[in-house]
């Protein structure tokens, strides 16, 4: 069974580019920055955090954050003298970033740029959060952009930023340091922290948890700060808040309340392909195949829906038994667009149609 209570599983295709005029769209823009030298973790950690929680933080179909990485130009860059990592964009055409991250590293090659440090000027000052990890707080610092702020970095490189910049507060022992738009981090593995620290400041804790469980990061939150996250996302309207309510009932196991908001939803607006498809997942794990089937039938009539519920009624039919309407709702949902095939191999709802040579050829085909 596809699960895709409220978030789903399967990541939607963002635009690469997106439009100045969306100016109150919900995805933001997740600019990482890249530069030979630059530390492993310092930039897959945070790319972690911002590429799960998109998914754990969307709002229907729209991902929370749109992931991608800056250079000076478009040649691949080498981290750690062994890791090639090819930019997504270079600075002359890369999207706005909503939020800019600024590695550590050998920073030099960045710092030592006067047109890499205009853009990061120029990104850093029009971005709604910047975030540096490690040694990045020197990019930010030479850029301006933490002048008169209390920052930190990584702990052997706490000297040079309070000798080189005494115009910031330097701290040393801080997991990370958050003035609002600015969040610095000390070295290496904090930019983890940081990254679920801010991701709960703008989706909420439960967001950040789950995106900590899916990555099996033992996050421990301050206190002083984590008192003050919202629990559920404060970016979602009333609708959308309580299809996050289900999908917690869902994870506590009661997937009768979880059931009982879906259809309260229905109800106002039938026309809801996404509480369709997730009070048929509810009502899967009630064993209540019939009306799962129903309510999977209601949420292939939207697009964005249709390949996952396809594939959640012959997961269904499967589970009650009817092989023949469980074999032909495979070959919709491969022709509605499913086409995982590991997905029809591993499913353990097909297990009583595995064996079965119309299925086996289905899946061959793929």
């Amino acid at each position: 069974m596809l699960r895709t209570i409220s978030l789903g599983l399967v990541l939607l295709a963002i635009p690469a580019l997106i439009s100045a005029a969306e100016a109150k769209r919900y995805t933001k823009n997740v600019a990482i920055l890249l530069y030979n030298g630059i530390e492993v973790l310092d930039f897959a950690g945070p790319a972690e955090v911002f590429q799960s929680a998109a998914r754990f933080g969307a709002k229907g179909e729209e991902q929370a954050f749109h992931l991608y990485t800056v250079s000076r130009g478009k040649a691949p860059i080498v981290s750690q003298g062994f890791i090639r990592v090819t930019p997504d964009y270079s600075i002359e055409d890369s999207p706005k970033p909503d939020i800019l991250i600024l590695p550590g590293g050998g920073s030099e090659e960045v710092t030592d740029d006067a047109a890499w440090m205009q853009w990061i000027k120029t990104s850093g000052r029009d971005a709604e959060h910047v975030l540096t990890v490690c040694t990045g707080a020197f990019i930010a610092a030479r850029a301006g952009l933490l002048d008169g702020l209390d920052a930190t970095t990584w702990y052997n490189a706490i000297p040079a930023l309070t000798r080189e910049f005494p115009n910031i507060r330097v701290l040393p022992g801080r997991r990370f340091v958050d003035n609002g738009k600015m969040i610095t981090t000390a070295g290496v593995s904090a930019g983890i922290d940081g990254s679920l620290h801010l991701v709960a400041r703008l989706l909420g804790r439960y967001v950040a948890d789950r995106t900590a469980e899916y990555m099996e990061y033992k996050w421990a939150p301050e206190s002083y700060l984590s008192a003050k996250y919202a629990q559920l996302n404060p970016q979602l309207d009333a609708r959308g808040r309580a299809k996050q309510q289900a999908s917690i009932a869902v994870r506590e196991g009661n997937s009768e309340a979880a059931v009982a908001i879906f259809r309260s939803l229905l109800a106002e607006d039938r026309n809801d392909g996404e509480a369709w498809l997730n009070l048929g997942r509810a009502l899967h794990d009630l064993e209540q195949y019939a009306e799962a089937i129903a309510a999977h039938q209601e949420a292939a009539k939207a697009p964005p829906q249709r390949a996952r519920a396809l594939y959640n009624i012959a997961c269904e039919y499967a589970l009650s038994g009817d092989r023949d309407k469980a074999i032909d709702a495979v070959a919709q949902a491969i022709e509605g667009g499913y086409r995982t095939r590991s997905s029809y191999e591993n499913d353990s709802d097909f297990a009583t149609i595995r064996d079965d040579p119309r299925f086996q050829a289905l899946v061959a085909k793929l």
